[in-house]
C-alpha cells in the first residue's frame, strides 16, 4: 500500500507506482497488488478495504 499518494504529483506517483510493481515481482512472496492511498482525498480508501475484506475470506 501507497499511502500519501496526495503529496506528490499524478506523474511522479505513476513512476513511484510502476517502480514499486517492479521490485514486488523481483520477490516471490511480495502481493503483487499495489494500491494507492490518500486519507486526506479518500483516493483508493474504498479500494483498499474491499482487498482486506477479499484477504480475510
Amino acid at each position: 500500500v501507497l499511502t500519501k499518494a496526495d503529496k506528490i504529483k499524478a506523474s511522479e506517483l505513476a513512476e513511484v507506482t510502476e517502480a514499486t510493481i517492479a521490485e514486488a515481482r523481483k520477490r516471490p512472496a511480495a502481493h503483487p497488488e499495489v494500491l494507492v492511498t490518500s486519507s486526506e482525498t479518500g483516493l483508493g480508501i474504498a479500494e483498499l478495504r474491499a482487498a482486506v475484506l477479499e484477504a480475510i475470506g
